[in-house]
């Protein structure tokens, strides 16, 4: 047996890390059915975000949008998250019936208290044991999902009670009616209820009739939901819960077949929500932003710019603007360069004390914060000339101030700071190198730990002043004074909670770009600036290039990051989250289920062999590393150049050259494949139904018995890679897009199937 569930989570966003789900499944018109599309047609191709359609009756106007009378006003919106499901039994809807496992969906009133026990067992090796309070109307209870309404269920558990328990009835919460209190004690007897389904999900509730005694205990076991009204032969097979999709509703439509109203909405999963985002900034910027910064000043503005803009979103933050000081000298914008290649100012004054800086109010929420948090700040600087002032934070008497510069003479970093009109008082500082050396460096200033980090070492900071009521900043120069000569870029001021160590990842990320890191923590880190949460499967994951510019859509890179892996991301069936698969996934291929051809639907059943995926030639890439061309020279003697352009965000020459081989291994000659597997996967035995809703891309089947004398071979070994739906009333059709599975076969030591040599002896990538 198989139920549709169809939830909405009204009010709520898809990045909500818990929404409350309201079932909608009574109201979908399920003779026309649910539509899933989900996956590629085929593996060269990138998947695709997933959709789902489906018609609602609206004859009460619940589904229409700014309508004030729908149970779910006003929460009616477009991109509200929707979930739908499948459940599968072979005859009992009791998720946890016997207690095998623990007492995981059983709940209970405040008294009693519930543990899982084996003193009285009715069936298998556990029950649950209920220890009663002493007072009335005490009970326990479990959900019951996916029912038919209309139709005549009946629910029955097993007990055994003490006598100072009382008796026990159970019932159907909102049915009315009860059954019949046991009348045994000391032994087990059954209590069955018969009732008839008034919605999708159901309380199956077992109470007390009376006041038990304290203490006094019972045992419950065998628990069943099943159709029928008599209660049959206990089956301790529990439903199961199939994701099929998660994302959320396009629109809210309202049309008209008479005076009938409907609502035929359509749905995409999470990767809409990531393609519509903004492009995201450097990585650098990114990482910066995941620390909640009170200010941050990027300082990468073309070069017509006369202020720069601050990025943290804090109300009231001023922007940088160009201040003089004297006459003479100039402040460039997008002219120097800051860490990971990104442009920066640069100041060129015309004497020590003439020239020009940048000046800004940071506001009363700056000032406000200060007044609890303690000064964290990090930039990063260039400059071949001591004695400069590199940036100073002030209030706005500028009675007291901090402010951070070169020693004149040996360019080590130095810390002053003033308080309350007092003369300013250099900190000091564990002596750090030249920084006056033209290099490109990383500061960051931790005002409560009384530590300074120069490029990742940590310099001790004693005697620095607690500098609150800052509020106004000047960069490169204070005063007129002390022109910074260089350029400065990528500031941000943190007056939170944040430790060094939250920080100076910072360093890492615009000294390294993480050139290296594996695509997994790539694809994870570029996920969490959004956020979302990746699942990997696998565990062969290439180092990668540097991303650090960015600047395109969240989906197109974390695309590239799966592309240059020769792997797969897709969007979760069961959350807003993400699944990266690595190529490895497929090495190998074992059949999950065995499909026999005499029961798919062979109508729509071809083998193709054809060029639609033949590359006999590559010409592959990666930033700043080599181009190099890969062929097979048979396949174009024989079918003249299919050639395909990669460019991979590859860490080595050597990677690339293995991805290019990888795809021609695969593809000079791609042989007869089955691209479509339809079944009606409903009619199927109950672990072939339940193996077929588990499939996901990458799974693999055997399709049997392909008949004799036509097709190559008897069996067929296919991968899938995306599958179109429909789940209507007592029907569940899936039409798998698929590959040919042999494709991803590896070498493999001492392997009758994956040694043979000239056969299978393609090297794993």
């Amino acid at each position: 047996m198989t139920r549709l569930l169809v939830e909405v989570a009204f009010g709520y966003s898809v990045t909500d890390p818990a929404p409350v789900w309201t079932d909608v499944t009574e109201f979908v018109d399920i003779g026309t059915g649910v539509t899933i599309n989900h996956g590629s047609s085929d593996e060269l191709s990138q998947v695709q975000a997933g959709t789902c359609s489906m018609t609602l009756d609206n004859s009460d106007g619940r589904f229409t949008s700014g309508r004030a009378g729908s149970p779910y006003y006003p929460n009616v919106k477009k991109n509200v998250p929707i979930r739908v499901r499948v459940i599968s039994a072979g005859k009992n809807w009791i998720s946890n019936p016997s207690f095998e496992t623990g007492l995981d969906g059983w709940q209970k009133t405040f008294s009693p208290t519930i543990v899982q026990d084996n003193a009285h067992v009715q069936s298998g090796s556990q029950a649950m044991r209920v220890t009663w309070g002493g007072s009335s109307g005490q009970a326990v209870w479990i959900d019951a999902t996916g029912l038919d309404i209309g139709q005549t269920y009946t629910a029955s558990a097993w007990v055994w009670v003490q006598s100072a328990a009382g008796t026990l009835f159970s019932y159907i919460q909102g049915v009315g009616g009860t059954s019949a209190p046991n009348t045994v004690f000391g032994d087990w007897q059954r209590l069955t209820f018969t009732f008839t389904a008034t919605a999708t999900q159901h309380l199956y509730t077992i109470q007390t009739s009376g006041t038990p005694t304290a203490g006094s205990q019972a045992w419950i076991d065998a628990v069943q939901l099943e159709e029928g009204s008599t209660a049959t032969t206990f089956d301790p097979t529990p439903p199961q819960t199939h994701d099929r999709f998660w994302g959320m509703v396009n629109d809210w439509p309202l049309k008209w077949s008479g005076l009938y109203a409907t609502a035929s909405i359509t749905c995409t999963d999470i990767f809409k929500w990531l393609a519509r985002q903004p492009a995201l900034s450097p990585m650098l910027i990114e990482e910066m932003m995941l620390d909640s910064p009170t200010v941050l000043f990027p300082l990468s503005e073309p070069s017509d710019s006369t202020s720069a803009g601050d990025l943290s979103g804090t109300p009231g933050v001023g922007t940088l603007a160009v201040t003089q000081a004297g006459t003479g000298g100039t402040l460039t914008f997008g002219d120097g360069t800051g860490p990971a290649g990104a442009s920066a100012p640069t100041f060129t004054p015309a004497s020590v004390n003439a020239g020009k800086y940048l000046t800004a109010d940071l506001g009363q929420e700056f000032l406000n914060a200060n007044a609890l948090r303690r000064l964290r700040l990090d930039c990063w600087f260039s400059t071949t000339t001591t004695g400069r002032i590199l940036l100073a934070v002030a209030t706005v008497d500028a009675s007291s101030r901090v402010i951070i510069s070169l020693e004149s003479g040996t360019g080590l970093l130095k810390i002053e700071s003033a308080g309350a009109g007092g003369p300013l008082i250099a900190a000091a500082v564990d002596p750090t190198p030249n920084l006056a050396d033209g290099a490109v460096h990383y500061l960051m200033y931790h005002e409560l730990e009384g530590v300074a980090y120069v490029d990742g070492t940590a310099y001790n900071v004693t005697n620095a002043a607690f500098m609150p009521g800052m509020r106004m900043l000047s960069l490169g120069g204070y005063v007129g004074a002390q022109m910074w000569s260089g350029s400065i870029s990528n500031l941000g001021i943190y007056l939170t909670t944040a430790t060094s160590a939250d920080l100076i990842p910072h360093y890492i990320t615009g000294s390294t770009q993480h050139v290296g890191e594996s695509a997994a923590a790539r694809m994870a880190r570029i996920a969490s600036y959004l956020p979302l949460t990746v699942t990997t499967s696998g565990s062969v994951f290439d180092g990668m290039a540097s991303q650090a510019a960015l600047g395109r859509t969240p989906l197109e890179h974390l695309q590239e990051i799966a592309d240059t892996e020769s792997g797969r991301l897709l969007a979760s069936r069961s959350g807003n989250g993400l699944i990266f698969q690595s190529r490895d996934v497929r090495y190998n291929p074992v059949a999950s289920v065995s499909l026999d051809f005499a029961d798919l639907d062979t109508d729509e059943v071809e083998m193709s062999d054809d060029d639609q995926k033949m590359v006999n030639t590559v010409i592959a890439s990666r930033p700043g590393g080599a181009t190099q061309r890969v062929l097979d020279q048979t396949a174009r003697d024989t079918y003249g150049p299919y050639e395909e352009q990669l460019d991979l965000l590859k860490s080595s020459d050597l990677k690339v050259a293995d991805a290019a081989n990888w795809m021609v291994s695969r593809y000079a000659d791609p042989p007869l494949e089955l691209r479509q597997v339809p079944v009606e996967a409903s009619t199927m035995p109950l672990a072939t139904y339940r193996a077929l809703l588990a499939a996901d891309v990458s799974t693999t089947f055997d399709v049997t018995n392909l008949p004799t004398g036509q097709a190559p071979v008897p069996t067929l070994t296919v991968t899938v890679e995306g599958y179109a739906e429909t789940i209507q009333e007592n029907q569940h059709h899936l039409d798998f897009h698929t590959s040919r599975g042999l494709t991803d076969t590896v070498w493999a030591l001492d392997s009758a199937s994956y040694s043979q040599l000239g056969a299978t002896t393609r090297l794993a990538y």
